[in-house]
């Protein structure tokens, strides 16, 4: 028996976005578009005069009837049904099938049963905070503890992100020990009086280690898959992590690193590559709170395309260093850089920092389509992508490559059953809060000898 083939419609939620409008496929009443059926009076202008318009059962005071987006006289010139928005049938209307460039007439989609919504959910995202716990830290950390609750976590779990805090710094008193005590909602206690050990919970995990002037780097990789020292972690932070998720580190410190940006990356990528990507493909961002010079005003961010800061931040206080290693991993990963001796305004900073981990994390760029139905095959070949821009600009057909290596302008994959977005086309999609990508598979019937 031959095969027989059609379409199925898959649209992805999560964004939103008007369909086309009908301006975009009538012809704008131009009368030398289509050819005019009769030489009567023509009501609406739509190149049917009102008498064919009875007679064929249309509207002669609406130049499109059945709202599809062609007017009904070059619906009767190209003949589809001006009484159908869907002559073929095959769940696309008419008008956005012009637009698409198939052909109104032949059914593209017919299974029905496989249209689906498909809630777009973010990637998790695990945050890992690393707080030095030198001598000179103690107002700092008191900041941090007043802050990470109301304006940090809040603001991340209202966006509906999947998070996690990781917190690598030694549990106990700001003062006078320059440790730290996290409090409830984030972790399990209320610090009043600081509990012997931290007390964890589904969203915070306390790893408690001695973070000194210059060494925040090193613990941060010597501490991977070491026990910390109230063994809440027997195998080390890193069983805290999850797989799938963006990494996030927010270094706080006020020194410089002993570890160079090369080594730390080489490093790091070589822990776990499935977590932190690779120097190609990097899947971890660090934000800097450290001793650089102010921005204007000073709890401004210095964004990754700002050069990396030599001045010190506090009137040139001799106290502090700009933090030039952060720096530069922060510039290279797309992290933020805030000065530390603004901790009294932590509040706005902890702030941006929230917003710039729900910015960075983003909506995914790859799509697994449901199944066909049973006995039913997805034809790759005829099935086809198109974003529609939230601003109500023209809808764009993505071109499909081969793969990744072939990505180009306005184009896509696919890769084990799913469509890949290429980067570019991926930054533009996720850039536009209102747009919208629809992915139309075409479902293929089994062949029977």
């Amino acid at each position: 028996m031959r095969n027989s083939t059609f379409a199925c419609l898959f649209l992805l939620a999560g964004c939103t976005g008007g369909a086309a409008s009908d301006a975009d496929v009538q012809d704008g009443g131009s009368k030398s578009a289509d050819a005019v059926v009769d030489a009567g009076r023509d009501s609406d202008n739509d190149s049917l005069s009102d008498a064919d318009e009875t007679a064929l059962g249309t509207d002669p005071q609406n130049p499109d009837t059945d709202r599809d987006g062609i007017r009904d006289g070059k619906e009767v010139s190209i003949g589809t049904n001006p009484l159908n928005p869907d002559t073929d049938g095959d769940s696309v209307p008419d008008g956005e099938e012009l637009h698409l460039g198939t052909d109104p007439k032949t059914p593209d989609h017919t299974c029905v049963e496989s249209h689906a919504q498909a809630v777009v959910v973010r990637k998790p995202v695990d945050i890992v905070f690393v707080i030095d716990n030198s001598g000179s830290m103690g107002g700092e950390i008191v900041a941090v503890q007043n802050n990470i609750n109301t304006n940090f976590a809040k603001i991340i779990g209202e966006s509906g992100l999947d998070y996690r805090i990781i917190m690598l710094s030694r549990h106990g008193k700001a003062y006078p020990d320059e440790s730290i005590c996290v409090s409830k909602p984030l972790s399990g206690h209320d610090c009043a009086p600081v509990a012997a050990t931290p007390v964890n919970t589904g969203t915070f995990f306390h790893y408690s280690v001695e973070i000194s002037s210059n060494n925040s780097f090193r613990q941060i990789l010597n501490t991977f898959n070491k026990a910390d020292e109230f063994n809440l972690a027997p195998t080390g932070w890193s069983a805290w992590l999850r797989e799938g998720a963006v990494k996030v580190f927010v270094e706080i410190t006020d020194d410089e690193s002993d570890t160079s940006a090369d080594t730390f990356e080489a490093r790091l990528f070589a822990l776990s590559p499935a977590h932190f990507g690779t120097a190609e493909k990097r899947n971890y961002v660090l934000h800097s709170i450290v001793g650089l010079a102010e921005n204007n005003p000073a709890t401004t961010a210095w964004k990754p395309s700002d050069p990396v800061q030599d001045g010190r931040c506090g009137a040139a206080d001799e106290s502090m260093a700009p933090g030039v290693v952060y720096q530069e991993i922060s510039k290279r990963t797309g992290g933020l850089r805030f000065p530390i001796c603004e901790h009294a305004n932590f509040d706005v900073v902890f702030r941006a920092v929230a917003e710039g981990v729900v910015d960075r994390v983003g909506l995914p760029c790859a799509y697994a389509p449901p199944p066909p139905p049973a006995g039913e095959t997805t034809d790759w070949q005829r099935s086809y992508v198109v974003y529609r821009p939230g601003n109500g600009g023209p809808e764009q057909k993505l071109n499909r490559v081969a793969d990744a290596n072939e990505c180009a302008v306005n184009s896509y994959y696919v890769a084990n059953e799913q469509v890949v977005l290429c980067p570019g086309t991926c930054e533009a999609v996720q850039a536009d809060e209102a747009g919208k990508i629809s992915v139309h598979l075409a479902c293929e019937k089994g062949r029977i000898d």
